[in-house]
């Protein structure tokens, strides 16, 4: 008669292969194969992993996160996900009969493998930096054209283009280093800037804006007047301006020195930009990121469009 506690007991160890075997393949599709003795597999699928790590990365540090690019990287990224699930169950799955294989010397152990590939991936990940870096909007400064709770990937590359006209950036000003300001460049080196009646005046021209009804803006949503700005050679964006709001509106005619840019909130009454001593120009050591895509927008059908 067998003797029940006997065969708890025998299962204890196939079931702590299960999971040692998914363990190790979430932490690297393959190592779990590896574990559960199919080492060749295993062996393919890390190489695989490898690959798919550099073409993650690659594409961030070749391109700039244009809507066409990012859709194609979630794309691929949700592939790699699937992937990776699929192996770590795959794992599992042959973890069931891995006692009835032959046990493989050392260095062909999960174990010794981990040692190799875990590195690996961390030396992939430094050597690799990500291009791109997420950003959320917690304030109303940049009302209309971006809104609380936008959330989007922008170009953090060293060797990004410097930031044209109309470009939405950000930028780290000096007086507040430890946070991260997200506004428009309106001015770039050598523009004459000025604001007059709340309006822009840039080399000594009007630019030209057009009246596009009303938004409302801020937490409380305060009621303004809304505004299509056409910066030269750009297309419009909307801006807003209050009712009665003076302060800060008028700015006397200012030339941009090299490696420099203005910047301004499209909230032109509720931002903190360019016009106040606390942030004054931007320089380009201070840039951390350029443009971008939206991830996710409470805005219906700002997904996977581009930041304007």
């Amino acid at each position: 008669m067998t003797d029940p506690t006997a065969r708890r007991s025998s299962r204890l160890p196939r079931r702590g292969g299960l999971i040692l075997a998914g363990l190790f393949s979430l932490l690297c599709p393959g190592l779990g194969h590896i574990r559960a003795r199919a080492w060749p597999l295993g062996a393919a699928l890390v190489a695989v992993w490898t690959l798919a790590t550099i073409v993650l990365f690659g594409i961030t540090a070749l391109w700039s996160p244009t809507p066409p690019v990012v859709t194609a990287w979630l794309a691929l990224l949700a592939i790699v996900i699937l992937f990776w699930i699929g192996a770590a169950l795959d794992a599992m799955r042959r973890a069931r009969s891995s006692a009835m294989r032959p046990r493989p010397p050392w260095w062909r152990s999960a174990w010794a493998a981990a040692l190799i590939v875990v590195p690996l991936q961390a030396g992939l990940d430094s050597a690799l930096p990500f291009g791109w870096r997420s950003f959320s909007i917690p304030s109303a400064s940049m009302n209309p054209g971006l809104v609380v709770g936008d959330v989007f990937l922008s170009d953090v590359r060293r060797d990004r283009p410097f930031p044209a006209r109309g470009d939405i950036v950000m930028f780290r000003p000096k007086a507040s280093s430890d946070t991260i300001y997200v506004k428009r460049v309106v001015a770039l080196p050598g523009d004459t800037v000025a604001m007059a009646g709340g309006s822009l005046v840039l080399n000594g021209q009007p630019v030209p804006e057009e009246a596009d009804g009303t938004v409302t803006v801020g937490g409380d949503d305060q009621p303004a007047h809304a505004f299509v700005e056409r910066l030269p050679g750009k297309a419009g964006y909307r801006i807003a301006r209050l009712d009665g709001a003076a302060g800060g509106r008028d700015l006397p005619p200012r030339t941009i020195p090299p490696g420099a840019v203005f910047v301004l909130g499209d909230n032109r009454d509720n931002s903190l930009d360019s016009r106040h001593d606390r942030v004054g120009l931007v320089h380009a050591e201070d840039l951390v990121a350029t443009g971008g895509t939206f991830t996710w927008s409470p805005v219906k059908g700002r997904l996977l469009t581009a930041l304007r």
